[in-house]
């Protein structure tokens, strides 16, 4: 038997955890709506209630993989840069649809072009320059339903600070993920992501208590169906399958998204952001065409 023969019974279990990941995680924003409670609870629900299956699990059988101060304080960031992602995001649904919140934020793929030409100096292609205009022009256009309503426009800027907060904890990922064990990497970054996010309730008064069953269903459903089954799907596939395969496959989250949002919560999917949506998604998939070839 070849080593490649050996290896496609993982490949098809990660394209079937991909599958369930995305379907997953597209749920988010639905128990995000149901919730009954201020987004800094909503988050920390979210990423505490995940810490207590995960840290047990990193404890117990950390894995193999080699450990350095530098790759745990990468994990560390990564998991605060993920806290302010589920702020700034879940924040964001309090003031605009489902359908153009999730656009928004699902732009991440290419504000982490943007970083990297800040911070790498790593210049961007013509192509990956395209998708960022392409992008550009659909959020834009998504926008622009808004400004009418200051309400409206504000949830759109926290998608946009969603996505890039999404960047930068993906770019911190996976430096922190070439040395550490898979199980550790979770253990520290949804640690660190649940202890700043609980830090956030503390300070600011935010009520974490007190709530209705719906509330309660909607922080499980987020912590094992959006976080452990579907951010920890993405991040165990990203480890057997390309990573343009599954930034490509990630494209489908925002439309399974207004689907559902349309479909549980009867909330419409306008002209605007219908148009937007289409230069975001042909944007996000020029994009990870880009990455492929260096861009």
């Amino acid at each position: 038997m070849t080593a490649e023969s050996e290896r496609e019974p993982v490949r098809l279990a990660a394209f079937l955890v991909l599958a369930i990941a995305l379907i997953a995680v597209s749920h988010g924003a639905i128990f995000a709506r149901l919730a009954d409670a201020a987004p800094f609870a909503i988050a920390a629900w979210r990423l505490g209630l995940a810490c207590l299956v995960v840290i047990p699990v990193a404890l117990l059988a950390p894995g193999r993989g080699q450990w350095s101060a530098r790759a745990v304080a990468l994990a560390a960031g990564a998991g605060f840069m993920l806290a302010l992602h589920f702020a700034t995001w879940i924040s964001s649904l309090d003031h605009t649809t489902i359908a153009r919140s999730v656009l928004l934020v699902s732009t991440a793929p290419i504000w982490v072009a943007v970083l990297q030409f800040l911070l790498e100096r790593k210049r961007p292609t013509p192509v990956a320059l395209l998708a960022l205009a392409l992008a550009s022009v659909g959020a834009l256009i998504v926008g622009s339903g808004g400004l009418k309503d200051p309400a409206a426009v504000t949830g759109d800027l926290l998608a946009i600070a969603g996505a890039i907060a999404m960047a930068g904890y993906l770019l911190l990922s996976r430096a922190s993920q070439a040395t550490l064990p898979f199980r550790g990497y979770l253990g520290i970054a949804y640690g660190t992501a649940a202890a700043f996010l609980w830090f956030a309730v503390a300070v600011t008064g935010t009520a974490a208590t007190g709530f209705d069953a719906t509330t309660w269903w909607a922080f499980a459903g987020m912590a094992v169906v959006s976080q452990l089954i579907g951010h920890s799907g993405y991040n165990w596939s990203l480890r057997h399958l390309q990573p343009l395969f599954v930034a490509v496959a990630l494209i489908g989250e925002p439309v399974i998204a207004a689907c559902l949002g349309w479909w549980l919560l009867d909330e419409p999917v306008d002209g605007r952001t219908g148009l937007g949506g289409l230069f975001i998604l042909a944007g996000i998939a020029l994009g990870a065409r880009a990455a492929r070839r260096g861009g």
